[in-house]
């Protein structure tokens, strides 16, 4: 669970540096002449920190996700019937809600 929520605030936190970046470009652009260069050149530094930052925060959720992957795979080696069990049991709740829903 203390990975999920590391991945989570990971994300958050890429999020908030986005839509800072965004503001940032808003006001570089409105600007004029050298100084709208000097944001344009700070501003392309800070896309490439939060690229950085996503592809870290990427990375960690394709580590954790396969880690799940494993342990899911681990159990339903271990329990295959409970597996099965539990695949139909999901399954035929689908297939009653769409059921309903279908004229």
């Amino acid at each position: 669970m203390n990975s999920n929520s590391e991945t989570a605030t990971a994300s958050n936190q890429a999020a908030d540096d986005l839509r800072a970046l965004l503001q940032d470009a808003e006001m570089a652009l409105s600007g004029a002449g050298d100084m709208a260069e000097e944001k344009v050149a700070e501003l392309r530094d800070r896309l490439r920190n939060a690229l950085d930052k996503g592809s870290g925060a990427y990375k960690r959720a394709k580590a954790c996700a396969q880690v799940k992957l494993g342990e899911a795979d681990d159990y339903v080696r271990t329990h295959p019937y409970q597996a099965i069990g539990t695949a139909v049991a999901v399954g035929a709740i689908i297939g009653l809600l769409i059921g309903r829903r279908m004229p």
